[in-house]
């Protein structure tokens, strides 16, 4: 036991103390430092190898403390960037999360505009990623204040770009920034097929799926195509 003791204090470690160490006991603690003695090796040898092994882990120590002590409890990151933006990242197959930031001097200058109205969030769809015009959009209103919002995307489209957008009255409405083209995963051919509209066949409506298609559409149904 007090072997063990003086392990987990390398600064008792000397040879003085490892003299008075039996050769059964050097060989333990040399077994416990994950040193690999013969055993025919002299007892002066057992004890210098152990007396390097202490001196490395008490060096060590030494590091682990000051680079811990030279790490910052915790690390703030800034609020914003102060940079004009936009990212769509797609959180399951039908939510898109995006967020974006305007800068501080393009906010001022639209806030203050005397026709500024509102910002949008366009939201395109493509027929490929690089398509340049859309076939279809649709506009969500957020405040000049907001940085995040979620978008359900329907599955009957294959690519999505997001726009940032300032509008104003009698002209032309201000692309800010514009967001990567993104890929709409497609779910079950199955699935997406079904209309509300179309019979399901036994097998489906023994799956609960009427139900599940109700309920979607109750709740969302600006994405049924």
């Amino acid at each position: 036991m007090y072997i063990m003791v003086v392990l987990m204090d390398t600064a008792l470690v000397t040879r003085s103390y490892l003299e008075t160490l039996s050769s059964s006991e050097l060989f333990a603690l040399a077994d416990e430092y994950g040193i690999d003695i013969p055993d025919n090796l002299n007892r002066r040898f057992i004890i210098g190898e152990l007396l390097e092994a202490a001196e490395d882990m008490a060096d060590s120590e030494k590091d682990t403390i000051q680079i811990a002590e030279s790490m910052p409890e915790t690390i703030d990151l800034p609020d914003h960037y102060n940079e004009t933006m936009i990212c769509a990242i797609m959180r399951n197959p039908v939510w898109c999360y995006v967020y974006w930031e305007i800068s501080e001097a393009e906010r001022s200058e639209i806030r203050h505009h005397p026709a500024f109205e509102s910002v949008v969030l366009r939201v395109s769809f493509l027929e490929t990623a690089a398509s340049d015009r859309p076939t279809e959009s649709f506009d969500i209103s957020v405040a000049l204040s907001d940085r995040e919002q979620y978008v359900l995307l329907p599955s009957s489209e294959s690519f999505c770009r997001i726009d940032l957008c300032a509008e104003f009255r009698n002209a032309k409405p201000r692309l800010l920034a514009k967001s990567a083209v993104i890929r709409i995963p497609q779910g079950c051919p199955e699935i997406s097929t079904v209309t509300m509209q179309k019979e399901l066949s036994p097998i489906m409506q023994l799956s609960g799926l009427d139900d599940l298609l109700k309920t979607h559409y109750q709740n969302h149904r600006h994405s049924f195509s």
